[in-house]
């Protein structure tokens, strides 16, 4: 028998027949499973044998999970990747991502141009500069090592693959991995081996900066705090003896506690001989922030490289001062250490639910001789690459992930105000710089000049300045260009200015110039919008133009090391690469559609629950670095909540241009697991042992894990739900399935829904309906929207009415029968928004609602209940 969670999708999951043997080899059941099955999938003969074995694990409920690799002449087919899961020898789930008939899609196996050719023609693409291209080591005719060639940290290795495109035809390419010398990218790119097209262009370093210019909150509301329930305790914590004082779980910033002392929070199962080791015998390695699951210190250069870690001593007492506003050099210890205390909760805590290391964890050792090994976090604090981002680069499984964390600057601390002419004068928006120092807290006050070179732009200081005596104890006003930020400002100081203000090429506001800081930089930088740029260049053609740049100083800066929730946001990025398509493979996540900004914001919040949390009220990311109090707006649209008054957000406006960027993608999906998880909640209760409790939120957190082992590479929103589904088949025997269902059904994720292509983010169909197993007490939605009104099923017998904007005037909502049947009126007051219409007592049938505004055209919608 086959079962299905959606329509036209390639899950598959079958019946158990009893009649598997247990000792069968995994690969050979998947190999004699294919070769009787591979004509429903559309797969040829070949197909179905020319693949490897890439990875291997077991679930926690026994299941074995294989991954496997389509290949083609011998070479890996990229992308074309399935999963499976075992029990007793029998198929019980194929997640299917090969390539249909590949022997008549590829062509040769012998490239037309030389690797160093590919690399140059990645280069371009990539606006690098190449030098010393040549190879370093051939390991074969179709794999080389080339050095770093100027653009990358690292070697650069080579493979010939095959690259499906849009297309019949799947071309030869040269894969390359470029870590790029600022530190930024990490990129895993494919070119055509015949024509140096660029085919695929993946960059492994996830960035999680934002937009500047958020407005900010009432900063007294930071001080009205509750105290935080402490943490949790780890089941039988090795006792070693160290002591973090640290902002301890479920704490998700300074927004809302204080740090404290913690010791021996190092769990039994996960990291058994404490987060010091590194040999998997008892006692520490290091008594320095680094151990077998992370190594963390500074890297103030920005050059990749661990610099200093603070040392606990022998007693590994890691207790150091932070007493903010002050130099993040003067609480570089107190950074550090939380930031390496929430990384190895992190790792234990997950480990829990299976992120473990057959499953691709960082480790550095391997105790089980499971998975790689010698990956250990590097988490860099304090890193000097830019400002107001995090992110977090993810490699296949045996190379170190890498968490890059910087300092943030709120957005209101600096100002620059035109003092003269008076036509113009008043304050403009600013962006500093993500390198030299901060706009000085004293007022720094001179005449503006425009910069004049002698190549076209004239402005923009990228070539030979003509006016430099004129730009001598000037603040210096130059146009974004073609060069560099950092040589542009370098070259402003050398010809005597005291700042600079960039102007920005392209409309919108002005952004965060990021750039690799030489050290020698001892002026200001900050840019401006185009339009306000143009609005000094048009009054310093008619005379002078005065003004005085200045800033916060230290209190305008925000160490995000101490945010947690932005840490286990990045470390999310880490396990939901490792986990989707197998942890040997690092590119299942970059489908138009895919949703991985959403699984780390909602690990984030998951981790951060408060026992006295309510699901209706508001959670948000990033308050603390934005500079908000505890009820601030944060980094996203809408804070998650399952009051659809606070998020009303919903599968369908993904098809919006506003939403199809990743973090807006996925904070619509993080809005979709959060009610999945307070809907668990309801039906289990809450449990804040995130390590070994029995709660709806434990129950969320497996689920989840799972759900990233079992769904395909590139998923959608639909594929991810289906995954999802299948974890609580196979965990808990599909107990909690109707709970699942109503809670994305609710967000327009319902039986009906279609991702259409996972490739694609204007092809959703929303639907907010349950299969009929699931509907017999509850209501489904059908034509849900309306200009006017949107109904949300809300609970087994009520749906909520919800208004784009508030009512002008007072309205009726009228509930009426198929047949025209009045059954009950009641009255939705002017200024109301939202309305919960009770059905209680109705039978299950179909029914209207018609909501009539005064003086306005009446609007009906349908819902079946």
């Amino acid at each position: 028998m086959i079962r299905t969670f959606r329509n036209a999708f390639p899950f598959v999951l079958l019946a158990l027949s009893g009649s598997g043997a247990l000792a069968q080899d995994a690969a050979t059941t998947v190999g004699d499973w294919l070769k009787q099955h591979r004509a429903e999938h559309g797969l040829t003969a070949q197909d179905a044998t020319d693949w490897t074995v890439t990875d291997q694990s077991r679930d926690k409920a026994g299941n074995t999970i294989l991954y496997i690799r389509q290949e083609a002449n011998g070479l890996p087919v990229d992308g074309a990747v399935a999963n499976f899961v075992m029990r007793n020898g029998e198929v019980l789930f194929f997640g299917n991502r090969l390539q249909a008939d590949v022997s008549s899609r590829v062509g040769t196996r012998v490239a037309g141009i030389s690797v160093e050719d590919a690399v140059r023609a990645a280069a371009r693409d990539l606006g690098l500069s190449p030098s010393d291209v040549r190879v370093e080591r051939s390991i074969s005719r179709t794999e080389k090592v080339l050095g770093k060639c100027g653009i990358s940290r690292e070697a650069i290795p080579a493979m010939l693959i095959y690259q499906p495109v849009a297309g019949h035809t799947i071309p030869l390419a040269w894969d390359l991995v470029i870590r790029e010398t600022s530190g930024q990218h990490w990129w895993h790119v494919a070119v055509d081996a015949h024509t140096g097209a660029m085919l695929r262009k993946n960059d492994w370093m996830v960035q999680c900066a934002v937009p500047s210019g958020r407005k900010e909150v009432d900063h007294d509301a930071a001080e009205d705090l509750m105290a935080a329930p402490p943490a949790p305790a780890a089941a039988m914590p090795p006792p070693d003896g160290a002591g973090y004082r640290v902002f301890a779980f479920p704490l998700e910033s300074p927004v809302y506690g204080d740090r404290t002392l913690v010791t021996d929070p190092a769990d039994a199962v996960a990291s058994p001989n404490g987060w010091h080791d590194t040999n998997g015998v008892p006692g520490a390695e290091y008594t320095i922030t680094r151990g077998n699951n992370v190594y963390a210190g500074e890297d103030l250069n920005n050059d990749d490289i661990i610099g200093y870690s603070p040392d606990g001593g022998s007693g590994l007492n890691f207790d150091f001062a932070y007493t903010p506003p002050q130099a993040p050099a003067d609480f570089l210890d107190a950074a550090i250490t939380n930031l390496f205390y929430t990384c190895n909760v992190l790792h234990d805590v997950w480990y829990r639910y299976g992120f473990d290391e057959a499953s691709g964890n960082f480790q550095e050792f391997n105790a089980n001789g499971a998975g790689s090994g010698n990956d250990a976090v590097y988490a860099q604090a304090q890193d000097g690459g830019g400002t107001n981002n995090a992110n977090f680069g993810t490699p296949p499984d045996g190379s170190p992930g890498e968490m890059q964390m910087y300092i943030w600057r709120t957005s209101d601390a600096d100002t620059f105000k035109v003092n003269s002419p008076s036509l113009i004068a008043g304050e403009y928006g600013i962006v500093p710089a993500g390198f030299g120092p901060l706009p000085p807290a004293q007022p720094l006050t001179a005449d503006v000049v425009l910069v004049q070179d002698d190549t076209a732009p004239e402005s923009d200081g990228c070539d030979v300045i003509l006016n430099g005596a004129d730009l001598v104890g000037k603040i210096v006003l130059v146009d974004r260009g073609q060069c560099l930020f950092v040589d542009k400002v370098v070259a402003l100081q050398a010809q005597g200015a005291v700042a600079v203000v960039v102007v920005n090429n392209t409309g919108g506001p002005p952004i965060s110039m990021g750039g690799s800081d030489p050290g020698t930089i001892t002026i200001p930088a900050v840019m401006i919008s185009s339009a306000d740029g143009q609005v000094m260049k048009d009054a310093l053609q008619n005379g002078a133009v005065n003004a005085t740049l200045q800033g916060a100083g230290y209190a305008s800066l925000r160490d995000c090391d101490f945010d947690n929730g932005i840490i286990a946001h990045e470390y999310g990025h880490g396990i939901s690469n490792r986990l989707t398509g197998g942890p040997s493979n690092a590119d299942c996540l970059y489908n138009n559609e895919q949703m991985g900004e959403g699984w780390s914001d909602w690990m984030s919040i998951v981790l951060t629950m408060q026992p006295t949390d309510v699901a209706e009220g508001s959670r948000t990311v990033g308050t603390f670095v934005t500079d908000e109090g505890p009820d601030g707006a944060g980094i996203r649209p809408a804070p998650y909540s399952t009051d659809l008054s606070v998020n009303p957000y919903t599968y369908g406006i993904t098809n919006t241009s506003n939403f199809q960027e990743t973090h807006a993608l996925g904070f619509v999906w993080a809005t979709m697991l959060w009610d999945v998880t307070w809907a668990l909640i309801d039906e289990v209760g809450y449990d804040p042992d995130v390590y070994t409790g029995a709660g709806g939120n434990n129950i969320a957190m497996q689920l989840v894990t799972d759900g990233l082992k079992l769904q395909p590479c590139s998923p959608g929103f639909v594929d991810g739900r289906d995954a999802i589904l299948l974890a609580d088949e196979l965990d808990y025997s599909g107990a909690y399935s109707c709970v699942i269902w109503h809670a994305f059904a609710r967000r327009g994720l319902g039986y009906g829904a279609s991702q259409g292509s996972s490739n694609s983010v204007n092809d959703q169909v929303e639907a907010f309906d349950v299969p009929s197993s699931c509907s017999g007490a509850g209501v489904s939605v059908v034509n849900a929207h309306d200009n006017g009104f949107l109904l949300v099923p809300s609970g087994p017998d009520q749906v909520d009415l919800l208004l784009g904007s508030a009512l002008m005037n007072n309205a009726s909502v009228r509930l009426m029968g198929m047949d025209g049947r009045l059954l009950r009126t009641v009255q939705m007051p002017k200024g109301a928004a939202s309305f919960t219409l009770d059905l209680n007592g109705l039978a299950h049938a179909a029914y209207v609602v018609e909501l009539a505004p005064e003086n306005a055209r009446p609007m009906r919608r349908k819902f079946v209940h």
